[in-house]
């Protein structure tokens, strides 16, 4: 029960400071003091609050609802993400999840989250029912870059889930009618249908003026045949195979203390592109290294 939080919160912070915002673990250092001042309504504790809603997003994607006190909003810092607690696996396991609604939004927050096959998290809330409660909370670790982000240009590197918080973010530089900030967006995934919350993607870039640019990777090698059909449209460029150096050189705003280079993914693409998320410098070898990105021009979501 609750008792038992306060001598495990620690461990548990510790945990949770090792995972990315789609819900993956990762190991990591011991984490940063337990509390902090946040605009956010969770509070550094676990908080209990309960399912209202759940549909499917895709073949593999659930979007869930969780309900708040009456004209109450999340209030999430941009690209944020909140814990989320699994109970009955070995310490309760915890997962970060960045919501996809508004922060704004009054009464609710949803969560959009991709089932795996060994997913505790994803498996856990698949088997939920509308009325049970899940714990949730908000640590400092987790709060990255807000808005507005100071720069011209950001390029935003992600796959799966991991564009959730791409997608916070161009709420924000879209939204913002004095923002000029020019955007490149590269997801990437296994097939077409697996690409989440396309349409809204479709609609930022007709909003943006200009000023976005999607790149959708299709693929499950580095050499995958395009699919069938599989072509860029108004709204995006159409690439296949993975996020590699020649699509990073290609469409990634070039080095320069006027760029910023947002990841998000799994730990493979952290290792591939910029080193463990938990650790603050660019890794020696890694692919942004290697084009002459520093350290203070990637952000690790």
């Amino acid at each position: 029960g609750m008792s038992m939080l306060p001598r495990r919160s620690l461990s548990l912070l510790h945990r949770a400071s090792t995972l990315g915002c789609g819900g993956q673990l990762r190991r990591c250092s011991a984490s940063s003091s337990l509390e902090y001042a946040s605009s956010c309504y969770l509070p550094t504790s676990w908080l209990e609050l309960p399912l209202v809603a759940k549909r499917d997003h895709n073949h593999d994607s659930t979007l869930y609802s969780f309900g708040l006190p009456e004209g109450q909003a999340l209030n999430l810092p941009t690209c944020a993400c909140l814990l989320l607690r699994v109970p009955g696996t070995p310490d309760d396991a915890v997962r970060p999840y960045t919501p996809i609604s508004e922060e704004a939004k009054l009464g609710s927050f949803d969560l959009l989250v991709k089932r795996y096959p060994d997913g505790a998290a994803s498996q856990y809330l698949h088997e939920l029912s509308v009325g049970d409660a899940v714990g949730f909370k908000h640590v400092a670790p987790n709060v990255k870059r807000q808005h507005p982000f100071g720069v011209k240009s950001i390029s935003m590197l992600c796959a799966g889930s991991g564009v959730t918080p791409m997608l916070q973010a161009l709420r924000k530089l879209v939204g913002d009618p004095n923002d000029t900030t020019e955007v490149m967006l590269m997801v990437g995934n296994k097939s077409v249908d697996d690409i989440l919350m396309k349409d809204e993607l479709d609609e930022l870039v007709r909003s943006a003026k200009g000023r976005l640019r999607v790149v959708h990777v299709i693929g499950t090698a580095a050499d995958s045949a395009a699919p069938d059909g599989w072509s860029s449209g108004a709204t995006y460029t159409a690439e296949t195979g993975w996020i590699d150096r020649a699509k990073v050189e290609e469409y990634c705003y070039p080095p320069s203390a006027e760029t910023l280079v947002f990841v998000c993914g799994l730990p493979a693409m952290y290792e591939s592109l910029c080193g463990p998320r938990t650790e603050p410098e660019l890794a020696e070898g890694s692919l942004l290294h290697s084009l002459g990105y520093q350290a203070a021009m990637c952000v690790k979501m």
